[in-house]
């Protein structure tokens, strides 16, 4: 019978890899504890600045990819009140007021029709393109019928309400901020942005 080979040193080869790796886990998660709080704390820093009615959070795409790539990747929720500031500025159209219904937005237009002012509803879309959230007015409802808002817009020779059929994008000259998705929720509009951290 052959005597058998001692263990020991294979024993401390496990130990130290697990050691190594027990370590560099260890070291990911602080640094991705440090992380998540300086992107937390600079997106404090932004949000001083937006207009009431702008939330922004991080989104749960880890912090050390974020920095990695020099991008941090948000969360935007936009209430009615600071879509409708901002549609109104494009559009110079002061009565307008948007809404949300049934998971999607509203405009509520007041329009001068026949000589007589009256206010119509104005179903808008909302799509992520070249990088802003894009506000487009699709479809009218007066009086119980739904008409293509283009065909109103054309009809009624009305300039502000062609900016709305073009549509209305935001935000306006920020380079550093790329909205990749846009949708409208009960709450208003929810958008994904992603910003550059550096510079």
């Amino acid at each position: 019978m052959t005597p058998s080979t001692p263990r020991r040193p294979r024993r401390r080869w496990i130990i130290a890899a697990a050691s190594v790796v027990g370590g560099l886990v260890l070291l990911g998660v602080v640094g991705e504890v440090v992380l998540r709080g300086a992107i937390d704390s600079r997106i404090e820093a932004a949000a001083a600045e937006l207009p009431a009615g702008v939330t922004v959070t991080r989104d749960d795409t880890p912090a050390l990819w974020q920095v990695a790539t020099g991008q941090a990747t948000l969360r935007v929720e936009v209430s009615p009140e600071a879509l409708t500031d901002t549609a109104r500025s494009v559009t110079q159209l002061q009565g307008l007021q948007v809404a949300s219904e049934s998971g999607g937005l509203v405009a509520q237009v007041p329009l001068s029709i026949a000589g007589r002012e009256q206010s119509v509803d104005v179903l808008l879309s909302v799509v992520a393109e070249g990088g802003q959230a894009v506000l487009r007015a699709d479809t009218v409802r007066l009086a119980g019928i739904t008409l293509p808002m283009a065909a109103v817009a054309d009809q009624l020779g009305n300039a502000q309400l062609d900016r709305l059929v073009d549509g209305v994008a935001f935000p306006e000259g920020e380079r550093q901020v790329t909205i990749s998705s846009a949708r409208a929720t009960d709450e208003g509009l929810e958008l994904g942005a992603e910003v550059a951290m550096w510079g």
